[in-house]
């Protein structure tokens, strides 16, 4: 670009800028993913006027991205951040698969046996929010069992031909996934024709100003993205709302605390502590009793939207056992591993790691975990398609056209086992752990804000917990004549086998966590930052614990139940400086 045309292209951006940033807004929203258009639209909805800032812009911004670049010492348990964040309008809903669950009751209990639990609100005082979340992360209605869910055709079958629900198991719980996974693409016509709500992309915080404890933040500072350490302007607003991730939250929030000018907090020492996420794999298959006809391996459909059955243990199990929160589900075995014989789960082996092919069909996080590292094996899964071409090729074209073509799309595949033995995936949850944490480093962005330093680590109690669990399911399901686990690997390298394969950083939970007073937490039961009258987070960082579900439907929950308490305060009907 010409230097005058870039001068002239500078100076207009600071126009406009300077233009937008002289109004006073009801509330500035930082970061627009899930939970930042979420509380955008809720807020306006309710109408209050909206700025909604993005650090990145519509698709792929390179200078946005490498923003988040951090140092992670514990590369063995946590993924590159290009992985798991996507810096720009949508967030990284650009990058998850659309897996929506509900937390637990028991994920807000005080429980003995996990340190640090419980939360200061309750599972009934978040459950109303759960309908409207679900219709803005596009789920249908928030149904959550075979027996709630009325448009599912499959309602009277059970998972397998044997699998009753128990004292010990339940196999009629659901996971529901998005018609449209990227919220932007879902919300941006609301978004850009919305009266009340302004957005303004390729703008990055860069801090916040509080002149002292307990009194309001003023204004948050801005920097175009691309342009580095530049003129920075101001945007006022009566209320703000960090909602640009866990770990992006923290890490402004621990910049601004350095600052004379900044954020003024009352427990400040909790700020980044018990980085939390959720160990999951898979260890054992589960041989099912029974017709293998009757297996619900895959996903079924409950309306226009997909949905699939989860393995739990129940709540009383888990408390007599003393077990962390787990769940489970039939998969496929691992496709990386030729000698599984099929020509279908070779053939996605091939199309995952094939770069150009493998980068349009799944995110990079998915297709390191699902494809493996067995790249010197491809010829024995090449030769795996050509025993059953013609299966292969029948099953790989519908599933494309479900896929790619149809609508609702689907969201992955499962491949049917003739003799009824599945992998078995676990998803569990990871205690609070005080040395597990985001800290600042020593090194700087482009802005001159630290980057972090990430340490994810798992506790024996995390390890030894999906241990138990495994054992107590295996035991429930040969009681009851329903099936029985078998292992990959001897129980004496169980432990190993858990840790190597627990790798996360996608879910970037309780860095920020919420608590009834200061004395335990960063934030109050609505997120509002201790030490500030009006600087709220929207983040999976203010959860006190992980529980086993995905984040993402809970933290839309908090969101809209958040944004309908700070409406309440603007308007009066709550003091704005409770």
């Amino acid at each position: 670009m010409p230097e005058t045309l870039q001068s002239f292209c500078v100076h207009a951006l600071k126009l406009m800028i300077e233009e937008l940033t002289s109004l006073v807004y009801d509330a500035c929203v930082v970061g627009a993913g899930p939970a930042g258009i979420t509380a955008a639209i809720e807020l306006a909805e309710r109408g209050l006027s909206v700025v909604l800032v993005e650090s990145g812009t519509e698709g792929y911004n390179a200078e946005a991205q490498r923003l988040s670049d951090a140092v992670i010492t514990t590369t063995n348990s946590h993924g590159i951040m290009a992985d798991a964040v996507h810096r720009g309008l949508g967030g990284t809903s650009l990058l998850w698969g659309g897996r929506c669950v509900p937390l637990d009751a028991i994920d807000f209990e005080q429980r003995e046996f996990v340190a640090e639990s419980g939360w200061p609100l309750t599972n009934s005082d978040l459950r109303p929010f759960y309908q409207r979340a679900s219709e803005i992360l596009g789920v249908g209605a928030a149904n959550f069992t075979v027996g709630t869910s009325e448009a599912l055709i499959t309602d009277k079958q059970l998972l397998s031909s044997n699998f009753k629900d128990s004292e010990t198991l339940c196999a009629t719980e659901l996971e529901r996934w998005s018609r449209e996974p990227n919220i932007w693409v879902s919300q941006k016509s609301k978004l850009q024709s919305h009266p009340r709500i302004t957005i303004l992309s390729g703008l990055t915080c860069i801090g916040l100003h509080q002149k002292k404890l307990d009194a309001s933040v003023s204004e948050i500072l801005v920097q175009s993205t691309g342009v580095g350490q530049s003129e920075s302007a101001c945007i006022k607003a009566k209320v703000f709302i960090l909602a640009c991730g866990g770990i992006e939250c923290t890490r402004l929030v621990l910049n601004s605390i350095r600052e004379p000018l900044g954020l003024k907090l009352i427990s400040s020492e909790f700020v980044g502590r018990y980085y939390m996420g959720h160990p999951s794999g898979k260890i054992a298959d589960i041989e099912l009793s029974g017709d293998p006809n009757q297996t619900l391996y895959g996903f079924e459909r409950d309306g226009s939207v997909y949905v699939k059955r989860r393995i739990t243990l129940s709540p009383a199990t888990l408390r007599q056992e003393s077990i962390l929160n787990i769940a489970f589900w039939l998969d496929n075995a691992p496709i990386s591993d030729w000698r599984h014989g099929s020509g279908v789960l070779s053939a996605a082996y091939l199309a995952l790691t094939t770069p150009f092919l493998g980068s349009c069909l799944a995110p990079a996080a998915i297709r390191k975990r699902v494809a493996g590292e067995q790249g010197a094996q491809r010829i024995r899964h090449v030769w795996n398609c050509l025993r059953s071409p013609l299966q292969t090729t029948i099953f790989c074209t519908r599933f494309f056209y479900q896929r790619y073509v149809a609508r609702p799309r689907v969201p992955g595949f499962f491949t049917f086992s003739g003799n009824n033995r599945y992998a078995l995936h676990y998803h569990a949850e990871q205690v609070p752990n005080w040395n597990s944490i985001i800290s600042l480093s020593d090194e700087k962005d482009i802005h001159g804000l630290n980057r972090v330093r990430i340490a994810l680590e798992w506790s024996l109690q995390d390890i030894e917990s999906i241990i138990k669990a495994h054992e107590v399911l295996d035991i429930a399901l040969q009681k009851d004549g329903i099936g029985r686990l078998i292992y990959y690997y001897p129980i004496s390298l169980l432990q190993k086998e858990i840790k190597e394969q627990a790798v996360d950083g996608f879910h970037q939970i309780g860095t920020l966590r919420m608590a009834a007073d200061p004395s335990k937490g960063v934030t109050d039961p609505y997120g509002r930052l201790y030490g500030t009258s009006n600087c709220y987070i929207a983040s999976s960082a203010i959860f006190p614990t992980s529980g086993q579900a995905n984040p993402t439907l809970a933290l839309v929950a908090l969101a809209i139940r958040q944004a309908e308490h700070i409406a309440r305060r603007i308007s009066g009907q709550e003091s704005l400086h409770a």
